[in-house]
């Protein structure tokens, strides 16, 4: 044998061998599963009744037998332990009669009704200014500077009745408090020192 015919035989070799393995596999994907006949638990009863914490699921209430088929679509499932809606039955008459009306009383709840409560408008958003420090100027008399800073970082070195963004009026300058005007919501807030 060649060297050429060896090699031709071992890839057919390799090859068979990875069919076999592949319809192996196979098979056992798509066979049927052998299931044994499992006796299911005799459910006991107990004479104790459960706690009201108890979180076991009670399958004697969930199984029911197939008489309860006719109960289905008859009861309203967002209210605990209410009574099925009666069915009407052998009702005489034909087309535009009215249907008999069961005898005895409904146990529906009223819903309780609130009017609703009047809504306040939102009131005008808090001035986004920090007060970060200020300064004494002892050449114009004493008069404070004020260190201002936005939500965007930028700085703003201001004085009592100066406007600032063309929006706030600084009103007062203090050592512990800065109060500013808004003129477009014509309020007034007072930022406190940060520390």
């Amino acid at each position: 044998m060649t060297k050429e015919n060896r090699q031709k035989l071992s890839i057919l070799i390799v090859l068979l061998v990875v069919l076999g393995l592949t319809l192996v596999l196979g098979y056992r994907m798509n066979r049927p599963e052998v299931t044994a006949a499992v006796q299911p638990p005799e459910t006991k009863t107990s004479a104790n009744p459960p706690a009201p914490t108890d979180a076991r699921i009670r399958l004697d209430l969930v199984e029911k037998p197939a008489s309860a088929a006719e109960e289905i679509g008859r009861k309203n499932v967002f209210q605990y332990r209410q009574a099925p809606v009666p069915v009407v039955t052998g009702q005489r008459g034909g087309p535009g009669t009215t249907p008999e009306v069961p005898s005895g009383p409904v146990n529906v709840p009223p819903a309780p009704i609130r009017p609703p409560g009047p809504v306040a408008p939102p009131g005008p958003p808090p001035i986004p200014l920090k007060f970060q420090g200020y300064a004494v100027s002892s050449s114009s008399g004493g008069q404070m500077t004020a260190f201002l800073t936005d939500d965007a970082s930028r700085h703003y070195n201001v004085s009592a009745g100066e406007i600032l963004m063309g929006r706030y009026r600084i009103t007062q300058v203090s050592a512990a408090s800065v109060e500013v005007e808004d003129l477009e919501a014509n309020r007034r807030q007072t930022l406190p020192l940060l520390k």
